[in-house]
């Protein structure tokens, strides 16, 4: 698997190459600052020897020059030791130490304001000196008098290979160490990552279930979001399974009347035809819903006025029950989260569901979050509350139906986040509520 489709490998990589980098940065100041500061002292020990060789060294006023006392170095007595000093003047040949042996040191032009000054040059055996040089006059003749002490870099070069060695075995060290920091970093820190793979892949053998948490609160909201889905389609199947038992219950009437008529030898065809034309209607329905479950989609803040949908209903239940009084009680400014379609199903079937009931009246009544359809009929005990909404349930065979009104309401009521309650109405019959749940209602 490569470094673009693993997380782990990519968070390693793009560490170690900022461990790398950060190492090199820091290893390159600390090598030019360890480099510079053993410089300073080496050039502060040319400067103290110059120093005493100037205090050792006397002019004759016939400009013959003479370093009486040892400068207290044994190098400097040493042929091609490494440590080498000179005085020149402007007449004779230059004085210079033992070491130097019968080798001049080149003399640079005099500076002007007679400060000492650091240079390189090169030495008796071709190596590289480092050069203390000065130009001055003594008190006993005014003639000019260059004095220089020079000493190979080969110490110096060495104590900088030994701390680059140290250096680099220790950077090198600290980076792996470094990086295998990071891989333990990277492997816990995705630890939950693998936690989430290994329960979606203990979902997909045993469906039906949830991720369990607790997750980091950078991975809770994936976690949540795929709960959600997976609730979303635990709900599909169960409403599928809902559909399924609904029309299977409710086409087990109009089969069996067909089979009737069929078996009776006198079939009527008129019959027939209704009990067909009432299947067909109940397999366009349940299509149509299961159609409109699956690519259901609310948008916040959509919403539908109640009160037109409320009144066509009151006039084509008017028609069909004219002994029955249908008033709507619902203000122009009172919406619902829903479809139309769906909004008018559901207060249609609760409706029609009241008229067959009813002594005489049915109230239709609406407000933010609430629809309510009341009646004056013998109403239902909370036992019979909790068992009509059952799919196919019905309390008396005598009333024209197939049960399903009140468990398709409560579908739908579900699929808005609503809820279907049932109860006692003032009217002294059945009281029916499609009632949002409150989150949804606060989120309107």
């Amino acid at each position: 698997m490569g470094a673009s489709s693993s997380l782990r490998a990519r968070l390693i990589l793009a560490a170690t190459l900022w461990v790398v980098a950060g190492l090199v940065a820091a290893g390159l100041v600390l090598r030019l600052s360890f480099e510079d500061s053993l410089q300073r002292t080496f050039q502060l020990r040319l400067l103290s020897s110059l120093r005493a060789l100037v205090a050792a060294a006397e002019v004759a006023p016939d400009g013959h020059i003479a370093v009486n006392r040892s400068l207290g170095d044994p190098r400097f007595d040493q042929p091609y030791a490494g440590w080498y000093w000179q005085i020149s003047g402007s007449k004779g040949p230059p004085v210079r130490s033992r070491s130097l042996w019968d080798f001049d040191l080149p003399v640079e032009p005099p500076s002007a304001d007679g400060q000492a000054r650091f240079g390189t040059a090169i030495g008796p055996q071709g190596e590289r000196l480092l050069t203390a040089e000065r130009d001055l006059t003594f008190a006993s003749n005014p003639e000019p008098v260059h004095v220089v002490v020079a000493a190979t870099r080969r110490d110096l070069d060495a104590e900088i290979a030994r701390f680059d060695t140290v250096l680099l075995l220790s950077f090198a060290c600290l980076g792996a160490g470094l990086v295998v920091a990071v891989w333990f970093q990277a492997g816990f820190g995705l630890k939950p990552l693998s936690r989430l793979a290994d329960d979606l892949a203990a979902l997909r053998r045993t469906p039906g279930g949830r991720l369990n948490g607790p997750f980091p609160a950078e991975i809770a909201p994936l976690a949540e979001a795929l709960n959600t889905v997976l609730d979303h389609d635990a709900d599909l199947i169960e409403r599928a399974r809902t559909h399924v038992g609904n029309l299977a219950h409710g086409l087990k009437t109009p089969l069996a009347v067909v089979k009737a008529e069929l078996d009776s030898g006198q079939a009527d065809p008129a019959q027939i035809d209704a009990q067909v034309e009432r299947i067909s209607r109940m397999v366009e329905h349940h299509l149509t819903r299961a159609r409109t479950e699956a690519t259901l989609t609310r948008v916040a803040g959509s919403e539908v006025a109640v009160a037109p949908i409320a009144g066509d209903v009151a006039r084509t239940l008017a028609r069909v029950h004219p002994t029955i009084t249908i008033r709507v009680e619902v203000d122009s400014t009172v919406t619902f989260p829903a479809e139309s379609d769906d909004l008018a199903e559901m207060i249609g079937n609760l409706a029609e569901n009241a008229c067959k009931w009813a002594g005489s009246r049915v109230v239709i009544r609406a407000r933010s979050g609430l629809v309510s359809i009341e009646d004056d009929g013998p109403g239902l005990s909370e036992a019979e509350c909790q068992a009509v909404t059952r799919r196919g349930a019905r309390l008396d065979e005598a009333i024209p139906g197939h049960g399903l009104g009140l468990s398709i309401v409560a579908d739908l009521a579900r699929l808005y986040g609503a809820r279907l309650e049932l109860g006692r109405s003032d009217l002294g019959g059945l009281r029916a509520e499609i009632r949002l749940d409150e989150g949804q209602h606060q989120g309107q």
